[in-house]
C-alpha cells in the first residue's frame, strides 16, 4: 500500500486532526470529571451547568461545525456512557448544538466575548428541548414544557451563558497560540 492510499485511510485525516481530537477527548473526559464531582458543590436551584456543552459550543465558534459536529459526538457520546439514560440522546443533542453554534460562528467575530456568550444562552435552548423531547418520546414527561423553560432551561441558560465568559477566552488563547496543534519535532 503506497503512503498516498494509506494517509487516506487514517481514523481522522492526518496526523495532526487526530491529535487533535485526542486533545479534546481528554479535555473532554476531564470536563465530566469536573462535572460529575465537582460542579455538584456549585448547584444553584437544582441546577448544575453542563461544562461540556459549554465546551462544544466554545470550539464550535472556534472551528466551524464540521469539526464540531465530531465534537459534539464525541462529548455527547461519553455523556450518554457515564450518565445518560440510553445511548444517543445527549450524543444527538451536542451534534445538534455544535452544529448551530458552528453556523452561528460565520455570522460573528469569534475574537468577542458577547457572540459566544450569546450562542451558549440560545443553543442551550436548544439541546435542552431536543433532550426534552428525546425523554418524552421514550419515558414520557410528567414536566410541562412552559413549566421546563421556567424552571430548568432558562436558568441553565444563564448559568450557560456566565460560564461562557470565563471558558471562551481559554479556549480562544489556546487556539490562537496553537496549542490544539502540537508540534512533535
Amino acid at each position: 500500500m503506497t503512503k498516498k492510499k494509506f494517509r487516506r485511510w487514517t481514523l481522522l485525516g492526518n496526523k495532526k486532526s487526530f491529535i487533535l481530537y485526542l486533545i479534546v477527548f481528554f479535555i473532554i473526559i476531564i470536563a465530566l470529571v469536573i462535572q460529575g464531582s465537582l460542579l455538584t458543590f456549585f448547584i444553584l436551584d437544582g441546577i448544575i451547568p453542563d461544562l461540556l456543552l459549554i465546551i462544544v459550543i466554545c470550539l464550535a465558534f472556534l472551528w466551524g461545525e464540521k469539526r464540531a459536529l465530531v465534537v459534539g459526538l464525541m462529548a455527547g457520546l461519553l455523556q450518554d456512557i457515564l450518565f445518560g439514560p440510553a445511548i444517543g440522546f445527549f450524543c444527538l443533542a451536542k451534534m445538534i448544538a455544535g452544529l448551530l453554534a458552528g453556523l452561528t460562528s460565520h455570522e460573528v467575530y469569534r475574537d468577542q466575548l458577547i457572540g459566544p456568550m450569546l450562542t451558549a444562552f440560545f443553543v442551550t435552548f436548544a439541546h435542552e428541548i431536543i433532550v426534552f423531547y428525546l425523554t418524552a418520546f421514550f419515558w414520557g414527561n410528567t414536566v410541562d414544557l412552559f413549566v421546563a423553560l421556567e424552571t430548568l432551561f432558562l436558568p441553565r441558560a444563564i448559568y450557560h451563558f456566565v460560564l461562557t465568559m470565563l471558558f471562551y477566552p481559554l479556549f480562544y488563547r489556546a487556539e490562537q497560540k496553537k496549542y490544539f496543534y502540537p508540534s512533535f519535532k
